[in-house]
């Protein structure tokens, strides 16, 4: 039996968090929601931590680039799908060298979940 992948949500709009989550989770996908950079934090480092990050660049008083090499750092790297609206503060948070793939919020889920699939596809292909 495969192992599910566990997703790791992060949104500023708890609406957005939710449906996401219900999203993925029929997808299959076991999901973890963090609001803030502590709990992000937290859940990387947990020791049956996720194996992919959803983050939304627009979370207010969060240092994204201390969350991006955070994820950098963990063995193996942590993929990260950048899920938020193309802003100019977007745009100055996300540094292109950072590993993640980037896809702006349309309202369309199925970019989302087809990025996240791709993403997984590559990181852990013997788990697919």
């Amino acid at each position: 039996m495969k192992k599910r992948f566990k997703i790791l949500i992060t949104d500023k709009n708890r609406k957005v968090r939710d449906f996401l989550q219900r999203e993925l989770s029929a997808e299959g996908y076991e999901i973890r929601i963090a609001e803030n950079d502590s709990s992000i934090l937290a859940e990387i480092d947990r020791e049956d931590g996720v194996d992919l990050l959803v983050f939304d660049l627009e979370i207010p008083n969060i240092d994204s680039s201390m969350i991006f090499e955070k994820t950098q750092k963990r063995l193996p790297p942590l993929p990260v799908v950048i899920h938020t609206f193309l802003t100019e503060e977007a745009e100055r948070n996300w540094d292109s060298k950072n590993s993640g793939i980037y896809i702006e919020k349309s309202g369309n889920v199925e970019h989302l979940k087809a990025a996240i699939a791709d993403a997984l596809e590559k990181f852990y292909p013997d788990r697919q």
